[in-house]
């Protein structure tokens, strides 16, 4: 096929899913949706000098939000309410618009970062992968509910994006730093500051340390140690609880809507059953075992570092998503430049010359990137396996990428593929 018509289909993709994302994300005065409400009330206590009462409840008609929130709901860093501080100078509508443009920018800046620098040069030239990547990116449901609700996932994607970028051009310092950013946001991405410790590349991991420290203490500093205490009880709240609302897709609520069912429509968290914890203990234990061993079969091959990088990235974002207490469904939009990054990984091996990779490869995406039916939700209520496994759509997703990443990484490397 010409190459004329490649990029001309790929332009087609990437507007029609640019259309799609409008579409889908446009509205934003859903009630119910607390995200941004916890953001921008915590830009205008911070604002107006009350960050004492960053973690207390608050919200509802008397604060201009729908909703009042309970205690806690705030669930970062203090110094994270700094970056929400100029949000406060508007309405809340009008400030969650301004973040809904700052979140399309980020996804297609993220695209862009992926398409130039991590999808595979065979795919065509860089406006044909850009293309390609903001196809991918754009149609994702993850990527439509970050943007409606106000999240912060699509700047930590294009952090993402960027680090893996600096990492395929080996600027290690800069990578560990753009790590660091994201980490101090989303603690899924420390599963990959992990990566970096284990494979010691020692300036990603020290540029990592340096930006997590340096925040922390300034955090400290600013804000003081008492409600960083309770920023850290937040979290200690959620272990060995459970979630069963259809957006958490860890691997316990995903072991608990197996094994007891529950309500896709019910978010208050409670105690995870000692049956459950077991299963999900094992579940984990046998995923972080198959990302191991994936891990050590590139290094005993003395395979070079970025042709296991390429591998090495998806698995372990989807390992570090999932193995979370709480998974809830934007976060898998973090896996777009693992996504990106696996199909390279997998062509340089030569095994998307395989139909059944590329049929994997398809369902893993298609798993990651269509939105949860109303029918799926309105059936999950009467419990049962197949409704359990169809609203966990997210979690099978993420393991089907972690499995073809453990599979490729297993597979010949490309060093070895130039030699034979």
């Amino acid at each position: 096929m010409p190459r004329r018509w490649i990029r001309a289909g790929a332009l087609t993709a990437a507007a029609l899913s640019i259309v799609l994302l409008f579409a889908r994300s446009w509205r934003i005065d859903y009630p119910y949706s607390i995200d941004f409400q916890v953001y921008w009330l915590a830009g205008c206590r911070v604002a107006a000098g009350d960050a004492a009462s960053l973690y207390d409840p608050g919200g509802g008609i008397e604060d201009g939000l729908p909703l009042a929130m309970p205690a806690n709901e705030f669930k970062n860093l203090p110094i994270v309410a700094v970056a929400f501080v100029p949000f406060a100078a508007l309405e809340y509508l009008e400030a969650k618009r301004v973040l809904w443009w700052i979140g399309l920018a980020s996804l297609l800046a993220a695209a862009a970062l992926m398409g130039r620098s991590v999808l595979p040069a065979a795919l065509g030239d860089g406006w044909t992968r850009t293309a390609l990547a903001v196809a991918g990116t754009c149609s994702l449901a993850p990527a439509h509910t970050t943007l409606r609700h106000g999240q912060t996932t699509a700047v930590v994607t294009l952090a993402l994006a960027a680090y893996a970028a600096a990492r395929m051009r080996r600027r290690e310092t800069l990578a560990g730093a753009l790590l660091g950013a994201a980490s101090v946001v989303k603690l899924p991405v420390l599963a990959l500051a992990a990566l970096e410790a284990i494979r010691r590349r020692y300036r990603t991991v020290a540029a990592w340390l340096a930006v997590v420290a340096a925040t922390a203490i300034v955090s400290v500093a600013a804000f003081g140690p008492t409600l960083h205490g309770r920023y850290a009880h937040g979290l200690v709240q959620h272990a060995g609880t459970v979630m069963t609302g259809h957006n958490n897709q860890s691997i316990a609520a995903v072991v608990h809507r197996i094994s007891h069912g529950g309500n896709p429509y019910e978010w208050e968290t409670r105690l995870l059953p000692r049956g459950d914890r077991i299963a999900a203990a094992v579940v984990t234990v046998l995923l972080a075992a198959a990302l191991w061993r994936g891990l050590l079969a590139g290094r005993a091959r003395g395979e070079p570092d970025l042709d296991r990088f390429r591998l090495e990235l998806p698995a372990v974002l989807a390992f570090g998503i999932v193995a979370m207490p709480v998974a809830w469904d934007h976060y898998f939009l973090l896996l777009i430049p693992g996504l990106a990054s696996l199909a390279s990984g997998l062509r340089d091996r030569g095994l998307l010359a395989r139909p059944i990779a590329v049929a994997a490869l398809a369902l893993a995406f298609l798993l990651l990137a269509v939105p949860t039916p109303q029918r799926v939700l309105d059936a999950g209520e009467q419990g049962g396996l197949p409704w359990a496994l169809a609203v966990s759509h997210y979690f099978l997703g993420a393991a089907l990428v972690l499995g073809l990443a453990v599979w490729g990484a297993r597979g010949t490397a490309p060093s070895e593929r130039a030699h034979g």
